[in-house]
């Protein structure tokens, strides 16, 4: 069997075994995290409220989430009136152009959605300019107990005892900024908490300063634990069963990306991430497969009393209710970070800093000396796996190719093409060394059929003597055969990767139907039901062309003749490797299947082309041994004098025992 032949099966075998490890190696629940008792927040489905726009913002269609009034309280401060609006932040056109929606419940930002990004192709001019059609980083998460945004406050017990209302659930005062917004709570207690949210220019990222006043000697110099909301509301990006999305993540300065997914049973709901005792926490956030929310303390007050990094899951009730607790009712998470303050003396003020990045999960948008450049570098790693160090040479060539010709699809096939290209003289060498081999085999076949008839009953002799005609004959079937198709598995496990997760290739499109090769081709919508695998949604072309395509590869291919059954069997089973693999594949990315089909193409052109032009040379040549070869056929020599000498000496001895009688 050629190293052609080889290929499909070698792949199958590969992406199973890709699969098998991301399995066992998937990121789990710290250590205790189920233990916690409390139930998570439920989420509700978005209400169909419309945010009133700022100026020179377009009308917006997103759901605005509910602002409930807390129950009055004796002594609390005053009622602040619930207000909500969306800001635009950046110029059109540039990075960082973002709209916010600021609110004034628990001071936060209810909603960012970016600019520059839409969350599908193809949009008319019209459509891009319609709020719900640009793409949310973050959104409302809306419970029955209460609304979760982005940057709220919530004390704990310790800090109850010197507020006298939930940050989180009263409005606070707000004040525009030139760059943001300032949200004011006065609270009746003495301690007053400002929270200035400010939009870094031409970045995709804002400064977070939550300062606290205490006006009052009886919250003075006091212990407070407050969490803060750096995310919430994140959602999947889309439908992919190849990458699990939304997903927390945080990690220490020493310590590795601590990352967790949602657990779509439902258990546990809640967890750590990372914890100061060992190391200072770097930055916690969460991400989905294209966009990330990320925060990192940026001043030394905040790196001192950032305690702990942990997670929640948010609960969609009327998902549950109608799959009656099945698995996809968790939406998204909930990531809080723990700050263990000492409230400031009497007529003093304290400043703790905070410096969020919103936006793509790639580094292309940020400056290469910005400190959030690591932290992106390494929710990639996470990303791209095992493979991200090829992945990453991949994806630094194909952005060169892009560079070049202008379409990523084209620079996948140059791609495929040059790889192929590389691996000619080498694929040439080792076919050639195949057919010379089976000349070979043809003219000693004989010889074999004559010893296996001879030593039949035998086994040990005939392994014996077949290796002696092997050795003489130079039948050694040649070393490194499969070498071309193993060169080109890790090429195709770092495609794999990086087609999962690249920024690069979302929504770009390769000609035709083909809008966007980080998705299925999507050729029309059939909705077919189909037994096993579940109902087709839409026709992918590609992958039904990939298949093709390996069968005809096969076809091709030089059948070596054989009487050996299981080897028959073998051909038989590498027909059907091709479909099974394109059924694995029939919903990945349309990149992928490109490149597959670009290798098969080449491939068939090269056994009915290039070989019809340029024949392989298949006459036998004379021995050329080598020194590694001569040692091992002395030892091979020595091992068959050794056993040889053992049988004589064994008749020797059962025919002394014969004399005796």
């Amino acid at each position: 069997m050629g190293p052609e032949k080889r290929l499909p099966l070698a792949l199958v075998l590969c992406f199973l075994i890709l699969f098998g490890w991301s399995y066992l190696n998937a990121p789990t629940p710290e250590e205790g995290a189920g233990a916690a008792t409390e139930e998570a927040a439920v989420e509700g489905a978005a209400v169909d409220e419309v945010a009133p726009a700022s100026p020179g913002a377009e009308e917006s269609t997103a759901p605005a989430a509910p602002t409930p009034t807390p129950d009055a309280t004796p002594g609390a401060a005053p009622t602040v009136e619930p207000w909500s609006d969306w800001v635009e932040l950046g110029v059109p056109g540039s990075e960082g152009h973002a709209f916010v929606r600021f609110d004034s419940l628990g001071g936060s930002v209810a909603e960012i959605r970016l600019g520059g990004f839409f969350v599908r192709e193809g949009l008319s001019d019209e459509e891009r300019q319609v709020m719900a059609n640009r793409v949310p980083v973050v959104r409302p998460a809306v419970t029955p107990e209460q609304t979760f945004q982005s940057f709220m406050l919530r004390p704990d017990l310790s800090a109850q005892e010197i507020l006298t209302s939930d940050l989180s659930t009263v409005h606070w005062e707000h004040k525009a900024l030139g760059d943001g917004m300032e949200f004011t709570h006065r609270d009746a207690g003495g301690l007053t908490l400002i929270k200035r949210i400010r939009h870094v220019p031409d970045q995709f990222q804002l400064r977070v300063e939550v300062e606290l006043q205490s006006t009052s000697a009886a919250v003075a110099s006091k212990r407070a634990t407050l969490g803060l909301i750096t995310s919430a509301g994140m959602r999947a990006e889309g439908k992919d069963s190849f990458y699990q999305e939304p997903r927390a993540v945080s990690a220490s300065r020493d310590d590795d990306l601590v990352e967790h997914l949602l657990d779509t049973d439902g258990d546990p709901r809640r967890g750590l991430l990372a914890s100061n005792k060992r190391s200072e926490i770097g930055f916690l956030g969460t991400h989905n497969k294209y966009f990330t929310m990320l925060s990192r303390p940026s001043n030394d007050l905040a790196r001192a009393t950032l305690a702990e990094a942990k997670w929640m899951a948010l609960f969609d009730l009327q998902s549950a209710l109608e799959s009656d607790g099945a698995k996809g009712s968790f939406l998204d998470f909930m990531v809080e970070g723990v700050l263990a303050l000492t409230t400031p003396s009497q007529g003093a003020s304290s400043s703790v800093e905070f410096e969020c990045y919103y936006g793509p999960k790639s580094e292309r948008w940020l400056d290469q000396s910005d400190p959030f450049v690591p932290i992106v570098q390494q929710v990639q790693q996470e990303d791209l796996g095992f493979f991200a160090t090829i992945a990453k040479v991949i994806l630094g060539f194909l952005d060169f190719l892009h560079g070049v010709v202008g379409n990523w699809g084209v620079a996948i096939i140059i791609l495929t093409l040059c790889v192929r290209s590389l691996l000619f003289p080498l694929n040439r060498r080792m076919q050639t060394s195949m057919a010379r081999h089976a000349t070979k085999m043809k003219r000693v076949q004989p010889k074999i059929d004559a010893i296996k008839k001879k030593y039949e009953n035998d086994p040990k002799r005939l392994r014996q003597e077949q290796a002696r005609i092997f050795q003489e004959e130079g039948a050694m079937p040649p070393i490194g055969g499969c070498l071309p198709v193993f060169l080109q598995i890790p090429i195709f496990f770092g495609l794999f990767s990086a087609l999962r997760v690249s920024f690069d290739l979302r929504q770009e499109p390769f000609f035709g139907w083909i809008k966007d090769l980080s998705q299925p081709d999507q050729l029309m919508r059939i909705d077919l039901p189909f037994p096993i695998i579940g109902p087709i949604e839409y026709l992918n072309l590609l992958p039904i062309l990939m298949v093709v395509l390996w069968v005809g590869q096969q076809k091709v291919v030089p059948k070596p003749a054989t009487d050996n059954e299981q080897a028959r069997q073998m051909q038989k089973m590498m027909m059907w490797m091709p479909i099974m693999f394109g059924v694995f594949l029939y919903n990945y990315a349309a990149g992928l299947s490109l490149y597959m089909i670009t290798t098969s193409a080449f491939g068939i052109m090269e056994y009915t082309v290039i070989r019809r032009i340029w024949p392989l040379d298949d006459s036998e040549q004379p021995r050329k041994k080598s020194r590694w070869m001569e040692k091992l056929e002395q030892l091979q020599k020595q091992a068959v004098a050794q056993q040889e000498s053992q049988r004589k000496a064994a008749q020797a001895r059962g025919g002394g025992g014969r004399k005796k009688r």
